[in-house]
C-alpha cells in the first residue's frame, strides 16, 4: 500500500526545545557510535584471509561467501541493533528509536561497502535533523492534535481552514518522525506522520479542486534560453533562469559577509596575517547575523543547483 507524509509545525515551549534538542544530541552520539563499531567490523574483516581469497573469484557463489564472511563478523543490521542497547541503557533513550537510527546507519554504510558512495560521514553537533519510530504506539505517538514523546504532551498546530490537514489525518498512522529546519536564523520544529493510503486532493474554500487537469493539447519547446508554450487558449515564451547570472555574485557578496562575522566574532582563531591558528581547539561562536547569512547562502546555492541540473537536461534532451 502506498504511503505519503503529512508535515505539522509543533507549538513547542522553550523548555520543550532544549529537551528536545538534548535528546538528538544523544541520537547523535547513537549514530556515531555505530559507525565507528562498522568501520572496525569492516576492516577487521578486509584484513581476513577468507575474505582476500574470496576477492579473487566471481560469480553468484561469491556473493553467497561474502553474505556469510559477513554475518561472521557481525556486519548486519540486527547485530549492530544489539551493540546499541548498552549505549540506549546509558543515555535512557527509546529502544525502537535507536533501532531507527542503527538502521540509518547501516543504509548509509552498506552504500559504502558496495562502493555506490565514496564516503560515508560522521554526524556534527547540531546537525542530526530528524529522528523516527517504527511504530504509532511507542516513541514518538500522534492522537487528538497531540504528539508524546519522552514523557512530554506538544500540541500540533492545524489550521482551522487547513481541509487538506483535517482530511489527511483521518488516515491511518503507520509512524511519526520529529524534523528540526532553520528558518531565517530560527530553529522551527515539526512532525512529520507517515499516513497510509493516498493524499486528499487538495480543494479551496468553496469546496473546488486545486490544480484540476484541463481539456486539449499543450505544445512545449524547450531552448537554452527560453521555453516556448503554446495551446489553443494562449502562446507565452518565457525565459530559463533570468536572475541567472546575479546569483554568483549574491554568492560571493554573502560569502564576505560571513567571513568578515566569523573573523569578528572568533579573534582568538586567526593570525595577524588573517589566516587560521593551526592546532587551536577554542570552539566557533557564530552570531545570529552569521546564522541568517548562512541560511540564506544555502538557499541561493540550492537555487543555483537547480538552473545547473536543469540546463544539463537541456543540453542532454532529456527534457
Amino acid at each position: 500500500m502506498s504511503n505519503y507524509i503529512l508535515t505539522l509545525q509543533l507549538k513547542t515551549e522553550k523548555f520543550q526545545e532544549d529537551i528536545i534538542c538534548n535528546i538528538f544530541d544523544k541520537y547523535r552520539k547513537v549514530y556515531n557510535s555505530c559507525l565507528s563499531e562498522l568501520f572496525k567490523r569492516y576492516n577487521h574483516m578486509i584484513e581476513s584471509k577468507e575474505y582476500q581469497a574470496n576477492c579473487k573469484y566471481k560469480g553468484k557463489h561469491r556473493n553467497r561467501i561474502f553474505s556469510d564472511i559477513n554475518k561472521k563478523y557481525n556486519l548486519t543490521e540486527y547485530s549492530l541493533h544489539n551493540f546499541i542497547k548498552p549505549i540506549c541503557k546509558y543515555y535512557k533513550l527509546h529502544s525502537a528509536i535507536s533501532q531507527k537510527i542503527a538502521t540509518r546507519c547501516f543504509n548509509a554504510f552498506s552504500k559504502y561497502i558496495y562502493h555506490q558512495a565514496k564516503q560515508v560521514n560522521y554526524i556534527r553537533y547540531n546537525e542530526l535533523t530528524s529522528i523516527e519510530g517504527k511504530q504509532n504506539s511507542t516513541g514518538i505517538s500522534y492522537k487528538d492534535g497531540i504528539i508524546k514523546f519522552n514523557k512530554m504532551t506538544i500540541p500540533v498546530i492545524i489550521k482551522n481552514n487547513d481541509n487538506y490537514a483535517q482530511r489527511a489525518i483521518q488516515d491511518k498512522i503507520k509512524y511519526c518522525r520529529i524534523l528540526k529546519k532553520e528558518i531565517k536564523g530560527k530553529t522551527k520544529w515539526y512532525v512529520q506522520l507517515v499516513l497510509e493510503g493516498s493524499p486528499p486532493k487538495k480543494t479551496t474554500n468553496q469546496g473546488e479542486i486545486k490544480g484540476q487537469i484541463g481539456l486539449g493539447n499543450v505544445g512545449i519547446d524547450i531552448g537554452t534560453q527560453t521555453i516556448a508554450i503554446s495551446s489553443k487558449c494562449d502562446v507565452k515564451l518565457l525565459e530559463l533562469a533570468p536572475n541567472v547570472n546575479n546569483i554568483y555574485r549574491q554568492l560571493k557578496l554573502i560569502q564576505r559577509k560571513m567571513d568578515r562575522s566569523k573573523r569578528a566574532t572568533n579573534p582568538n582563531k586567526f593570525n595577524d596575517n588573517g589566516t587560521i591558528k593551526q592546532g587551536n581547539r577554542d570552539k566557533w561562536i557564530f552570531s545570529n547575523h552569521y546564522i541568517k547569512l548562512k541560511t540564506l547562502m544555502l538557499m541561493v546555492s540550492t537555487d543555483t543547483l537547480l538552473i545547473k541540473v536543469l540546463g544539463n537536461m537541456i543540453s542532454d534532451n532529456m527534457l
